[in-house]
């Protein structure tokens, strides 16, 4: 049985867990453990003994578990068989994750079924080296930065589905618009899954997503599209959705006056004037109610409300009078309603 001296680390560098090619030691061997690392002593399966940062001559007094298990003797130079693993705790930062697939999912906003991927990265570090080797990495000769994403893809994937459309429907933003909420999107999924990962020995130290997007060239984005410039233009012209459809379908069965009845044309016609002439009163009104001022009682001219006499006739300011908020009309002096549509008159401030 062959004899080591020193057991150190000499795997790559991207190498989460590195398990040490050789099982025959002995006591009084030189271990060497890294500033980052730990090194775990497994025998028959079972994990005996965890080493941190340092250098160490084996003995049973570093090894009192393993030794109870081999049964060595106190002192000299002892054969024995074990396993050794080097776990790496170094802060892991560019662990890249994306979505192997599209995501189907519907807008919150426009109920358009869009086919989304996403991207990004996240960052671990190792901070139970026990818990960690014995639920993910014990049985493989080494674990990498990139075993570990494909590991936890599926799961990932799960979560940021589930994330993003809470996100999307309780805020009722579009999927055009989130990536202007990338950073709360990915606290929300770096909070479901922290708990996952602590289940595995693992810290999450940070997660971000990089991008949402879909194809330009599918069917359903071209139509959010649409349903989107719609909406922007109905928002300038501020009407609604409602009126914006009966507009359009009036609008056609306008083009198609002469083709049926008269009765029919009629009807359209009327419907039409009426949907303009709505339209036109939502416009108009606010004008009306936005007139509420202090004229002079002699000429009419429009007064400052701390002025006495009026400076274009030089009289006195008189009583106050004012339009119509309803209708427009002119007041006079002293009326409780208004003659010409018969709205109450509030009274002055």
């Amino acid at each position: 049985m062959a004899l080591f001296q020193v057991i150190k680390y000499t795997g790559p560098a991207h190498m989460l867990v590195w398990r040490y090619p050789k099982t025959d030691m002995s006591t009084g061997s030189r271990l060497v453990v890294g500033p980052t690392q730990t090194a775990v002593f497994v025998r028959g399966g079972v994990i005996c003994d965890v080493l941190g940062p340092g250098s160490y001559t084996l003995s049973t007094a570093n090894l009192p578990i393993l030794s109870a298990l081999v049964k060595l003797p106190f002192g000299g130079k002892s054969p024995f068989t074990a396993e050794v693993f080097f776990i790496n705790k170094l802060d892991v930062l560019d662990v890249k994750w994306g979505t192997a697939r599209h995501i189907q999912l519907q807008d919150p906003v426009c109920r358009v079924v869009i086919p989304l991927r996403a991207f990004g990265q996240y960052g671990v570090r190792i901070m139970d080296s026990h818990r960690f080797l014995e639920r993910l990495a014990g049985a493989s000769q080494g674990f990498a930065t990139q075993d570990l994403a494909d590991y936890f893809r599926g799961i990932l994937n799960s979560h940021i589905v589930e994330e993003l459309s809470r996100y999307l429907l309780e805020k009722e933003i579009c999927f055009l618009e989130a990536n202007a909420h990338l950073s709360e999107i990915g606290a929300g999924v770096r909070q479901a899954l922290e708990p996952l990962f602590r289940e595995y020995g693992i810290e999450m130290v940070n997660f971000r997503i990089s991008s949402i997007n879909a194809p330009e060239g599918d069917p359903s984005v071209r139509k959010l599209r649409q349903v989107l410039d719609r909406r922007h233009e109905m928002d300038v012209l501020q009407y609604s959705y409602q009126q914006g459809r009966s507009f359009d379908v009036l609008e056609e069965a306008a083009q198609n006056l002469g083709a049926g009845s008269t009765a029919v044309d009629l009807g359209v016609g009327a419907a039409l004037g009426s949907v303009l002439s709505g339209m036109a009163q939502s416009a108009v009104q606010p004008a009306f109610q936005a007139q509420d001022v202090r004229c002079c009682a002699a000429c009419g001219a429009s007064l400052p409300s701390d002025c006495a006499f009026c400076p274009k006739c030089g009289k006195p300011a008189g009583e106050i009078t004012a339009y119509c908020v309803k209708c427009g009309a002119p007041l006079s002096a002293g009326s409780r309603f208004c003659g010409k549509c018969g709205q109450e008159v509030s009274p002055p401030p």
